[in-house]
């Protein structure tokens, strides 16, 4: 049998058959850098073949620590690359900062102009958050750049000091970089003004993130970068920041950026604002099936069935006729509302009709299909149906049982409930939605407390952050008697994620407090948010609030 030999590993073997041939003579090294391909005079001789393939052995041994001391001696002494190259990799996969770092600054000063070098020493620094370090190969990074990606080179920027822990000095240190770029009134200096404003905006230095757009925009008005970032700006409710978009917007003849509006509208939930903006691309570019898929949604979730249903016609032609590779998850999202506007009309066969029609040619496919059709009927409180969709499509899917159990709770059979969640727990025992949904069913139904806390607990350990989890606990915790817990846990869950069934919990546990002031202002939220939510209008009808 044959086994792959390492890149490292061949290069070894061939200067072993050159140095078998003369030990004596100097071998040639092929270094290569990014512009031009050297060959040099190496140092190589028989000694330093030795030291090469004995670190290579010590690797394959697990002695990490001494094939990486060789293989960086090695490279000092022959100044090849890529013994360089291989020095960083050993100390990467033994998650040896230091190591990688020593053997990264030891490339670069060998190789100054080697664009790979300086690119491995910025990426470990900023690894290691040595923020302020990262300055001058963050310099030469963009200063080695071919004048062709130059621009993409300050556009990444940003990804590249997206995990480090000081942002502020983060964006000093891009700031001092990019400063030669940021007074050019081209595109490149817009760029940069963009990347400056993005590195600002995850420090939370939001007025000099508006700022870097203003100046971004004045390096090139037609620019998208400093467009795009105003839109994201924007969408986080900053005030001054629209003026902007509009200022941008009006340099453009680009759907792309209509569309991108049209996004921040959505998420702002203005949503006549954003059909209005819609209607206006796709009277400009007809053909434009996204446009049409987005406006025919956006008007199904505001109740123009008519208009909805038009609109969702036209952009099944149009996908059907010139298929795009988004174009299959586009036709289930359009026939999936086609479905839900003729059940609306109550014609609940037809539009089960529809969702059989839609494509499913793989069994991801089938099973989304699934999911629509069940999703339909539970809109429509046709539990039953729905539970016996996922009876019989279920197989071994531990996300259609889990599906399955919970339409099992709403028809009241609570042991069937119980019965398809431990096979979802038995199957996958870090599945932990499972058992989050035992354990409030228990403590809604106020029984098996004890058992319910624990369940609720195992889930938490999976996922510690999630709300809906935490609310769990909470109302575990107000049906043991414990409403310091249940008020702390619930106000926590409820920060994290304003949902009008967390409101109802919250709610509850502080009228039982005494606090109905609180209790009050929180249901009133949780009615604004979603008033017809069933847990939040059952609280209110049985403690019958003063709202």
């Amino acid at each position: 049998m044959k086994f792959p030999l390492s890149a490292a590993r061949l290069w070894a073997l061939r200067l072993a058959l050159l140095t078998a041939a003369s030990c004596a003579t100097p071998v040639l090294s092929y270094a290569k850098t990014d512009a031009t391909e050297k060959v040099e005079n190496s140092a190589m001789t028989g000694e330093l073949l030795y030291e090469i393939l004995l670190g290579e052995m010590n690797l394959r041994h697990g002695e990490a620590v001494a094939g990486f001391s060789l293989l960086l001696d090695a490279a000092r002494k022959s100044n090849d690359v890529q013994l360089y190259d291989r020095a960083v990799e050993i100390a990467l996969q033994a998650r040896s900062g230091d190591g990688a770092l020593m053997a990264a600054r030891a490339w670069s000063n060998a190789w100054p102009q080697d664009r790979k070098a300086n690119n491995q020493l910025l990426q470990i620094l900023i690894a290691l958050n040595q923020v302020s370090e990262s300055l001058e190969p963050l310099k030469k990074e963009i200063s080695l750049a071919p004048d062709a990606e130059r621009d993409t080179s300050i556009n990444l920027i940003p990804r590249h000091y997206a995990r480090v822990t000081d942002k502020k000095s983060a964006t000093q240190v891009a700031q001092q970089a990019l400063d030669p770029y940021l007074t050019k009134s081209t595109s490149t200096g817009a760029i940069a003004w963009t990347s400056i404003g993005r590195m600002r905006l995850a420090s939370n230095e939001i007025p000099a993130a508006l700022d870097a757009v203003k100046k971004g925009l004045a390096a090139d008005k037609k620019a998208q970068g400093p467009l795009l970032l105003a839109m994201e700006l924007m969408s986080k409710k900053v005030t001054d920041a629209e003026a902007l978009v509009q200022q941008g917007l009006r340099q453009q003849d680009s759907t792309e950026m209509a569309m991108s509006y049209v996004r921040v509208l959505i998420e702002l939930e203005r949503y006549p604002e954003a059909t209005e903006k819609l209607q206006a691309i796709t009277r400009k570019n007809p053909k434009l099936a996204d446009a049409w898929l987005v406006l025919g949604s956006l008007q199904f979730e505001q109740g123009q069935d008519q208009e909805a249903e038009a609109s969702l016609a036209r952009y099944v032609n149009l996908a059907t006729t010139t298929p795009t590779d988004t174009s299959t998850r586009g036709l289930n999202q359009a026939q999936t509302r086609r479905a839900a506007l003729l059940a609306r009309q109550g014609k609940m066969g037809e539009a089960r009709e529809l969702i059989h029609q839609i494509p499913a040619n793989s069994a991801d496919e089938q099973r989304n299909r699934v999911l629509a059709e069940v999703q339909l009927l539970r809109d429509h409180r046709q539990w039953q149906a729905a539970f016996d969709l996922l009876a019989a499509n279920h197989g071994d899917d531990i996300d259609l049982i889990y599906e399955q159990a919970m339409l099992a709770e709403k028809l009241n059979k609570l042991d069937e409930m119980e019965k398809l969640l431990r096979h979802v727990i038995a199957q996958n025992p870090s599945y932990y939605n499972a058992y989050n949904a035992l354990g409030f069913s228990l403590a809604d139904r106020n029984i098996r407390l004890p058992e319910a806390k624990q369940l609720i607990v195992k889930a938490l350990t999976f996922a510690p952050d999630d709300p809906f989890i935490t609310d769990s606990l909470g109302w575990v915790e107000f049906r043991l008697g414990n409403l310091g817990a249940a008020l702390s846990h619930l106000q926590k869950a409820y920060k994290d994620r304003a949902d009008a069934e967390i409101a109802a919990h919250l709610g509850e546990v502080l009228w039982k407090m005494k606090r109905q002031d609180e209790a009050l202002k929180v249901w009133r939220e949780g009615l604004n948010t979603a008033p017809n939510n069933e847990t939040l209008q059952e609280t209110l009808q049985r403690l019958k609030p003063a709202l």
